[in-house]
């Protein structure tokens, strides 16, 4: 299954990593992702696990994918609009005034999420230079101008076409994905999965808190929980240093390209996976003849066979077989 692109930049994506990471996640039964974001990593998930679960602190982000998931045509429309200043700092004020009645809408597991906010929250994700959006008030700061934008920006040429089709895309894959909103720590339930269970843990960096809009450090308490439960399959990143894991594998990488700090954390990124990430990473690969490779393949399918359907009636019948009945 080709992975699927978030339609807006995020800092501290992951995308770069994911073959890395999922050769060593493996096909789990259950997988979470308690720091979503943009949501990368699931999406670039080579097979779709029976229970898939992503949160997110972020009531905007946690709105947008639970938006996209049940109304994408909505989002795209609202999401719709050139790169003006003016009404970026006005969309600002007014989403950050939704905050409250967001967030308490997303505990409601059958909400179908807010379009407009979704829309426009998108819209300002992919105009917005630098942190900042919707996460505290900060003032204003200079939307993309000086080339052919990022994610929706550059999606405008096409008169929104663009982006109905890839929200669609985002909603077919999304459809099955329980999107929670909340502390970190409330999607853990892997009873499901039991020992067949992925976790994907991508916390604020320590020290880098307040450019993912968070005010207290979480890292140190996400790496207690991974060290209590290493007999899943866990990954967690941080920069390097950051967290002492014995038996854990350590990868580093490279983002090869200037961070937020500069270029003093570019070569520092590194992934600590745990111990049942090495078996899966070095046990042969098997492959099942009845595996089912996500909602998109099934489309296909159910499309060709559609596309025989009606081609034999259109030729009078011919082509079919005809069985009598036992």
């Amino acid at each position: 299954m080709n992975p699927l692109l978030s339609p807006f930049p995020y800092f501290g994506g992951k995308r770069s990593i994911l073959a890395d990471v999922w050769a060593r996640l493996g096909k789990p039964s259950q997988y979470i992702e308690p720091f979503c974001g943009s949501a990368a990593v699931l999406l670039g998930a080579p097979s779709i696990a029976a229970l898939e679960v992503v949160n997110d602190a972020s009531g905007f982000i946690a709105n947008f994918w639970r938006a996209t998931k049940h109304q994408p045509e909505r989002v795209a429309e609202w999401a719709d609009y050139p790169v003006s200043h003016i009404d970026l700092g006005a969309r600002h004020v007014w989403l950050m005034a939704q905050r409250d009645q967001i967030g308490a809408a997303l505990h409601d597991p059958d909400w179908p999420g807010d379009a407009k906010v979704a829309g426009w929250w998108l819209w300002g994700q992919c105009c917005w230079i630098g942190s900042g959006w919707c996460e505290w008030d900060k003032p204003g700061q200079i939307p993309h101008a000086g080339n052919a934008g990022m994610g929706v920006d550059a999606l405008l040429t096409s008169c929104g076409r663009t982006a109905w089709v890839w929200l669609r895309r985002l909603s077919d894959r999304l459809e099955r994905v329980r999107v929670v909103h909340g502390d970190w720590s409330r999607c853990l339930n892997n009873h499901f999965g039991g020992e067949d269970t992925a976790v994907f843990l991508d916390p604020p960096y320590r020290a880098y808190e307040d450019l993912y809009g968070s005010g207290s450090p979480v890292a140190d308490e996400v790496a207690a929980w991974a060290a209590d439960n290493a007999h899943l399959r866990i990954a967690l990143c941080g920069h390097r240093g950051d967290y002492d894991l014995p038996g854990w594998e350590i990868v580093e990488w490279s983002r090869d390209r200037l961070t937020y700090s500069g270029g003093k954390t570019t070569d520092a990124e590194s992934v600590w996976y745990s111990p049942p990430c090495n078996k899966i990473l070095r046990a042969p690969q098997q492959h099942d003849m009845f595996e089912y490779n996500g909602r998109d393949d099934f489309a296909k399918s159910i499309d060709v066979a559609y596309e025989a359907v009606r081609d034999r009636v259109a030729n009078g019948g011919r082509g079919w077989e005809h069985r009598p009945c036992d």
